[in-house]
């Protein structure tokens, strides 16, 4: 997924009859058929499938946020920061996280890609806060806190909240 934020289209509406709008058919759909779609059957097999994967990725999980923590650590080393790997590599565990039920990681993610997002330069500020949502996973994953975790978690999202508006602003 891409870091860079799509500018506003300013340019200016045609006026009905300025354009011609082409309808593209779905052949997909032609050759399926309408009312076609995944059976009961096979979405109990997808999730018993997911269900399995669960332990092998716990273990990988806790690997992949150590070596962004170590990725990053060797960014602020060099003073150079490749926000896009960043940006991408936390999408990724984020997306993961959701799938395999941590949803305070994923959440923490999403938080940290909306961060890096529109970042320019990275500056004692952008440090720390890049640092608190890399911690705040790290943490997570280390206490294996699944779903929206217990009440001090909220309160962490919220502060990460807060963190991201105020780089906005």
């Amino acid at each position: 997924m891409p870091r860079a934020q799509p500018k506003a289209n300013t340019a200016p509406r045609g006026k009905t009859g300025d354009y011609e709008e082409i309808e593209v058919p779905n052949k997909l759909l032609e050759k399926v058929g309408p009312g076609v779609g995944a059976s009961a059957a096979a979405l109990e097999r997808a999730e018993a499938v997911v269900e399995q994967m669960k332990e092998a990725y716990e273990e990988r999980m806790g690997a992949e946020i150590e070596t962004l923590l170590s990725t990053y650590g060797r960014m602020r080393t060099s003073g150079a920061y490749d926000l896009d790997a960043l940006h991408d590599r936390a999408h990724e565990i984020r997306g993961e996280a959701g799938t395999y039920g941590y949803k305070l990681i994923s959440d923490i993610g999403i938080l940290l890609c909306e961060l890096l997002s529109p970042m320019g330069d990275v500056g004692t500020d952008e440090e720390l806060a890049i640092n608190a949502h890399l911690n705040a996973m790290q943490t997570v994953a280390a206490q294996r806190v699944k779903g929206t975790g217990p009440e001090v978690a909220k309160q962490i999202v919220e502060g990460l909240e807060a963190i991201v508006e105020r780089s906005r602003g």
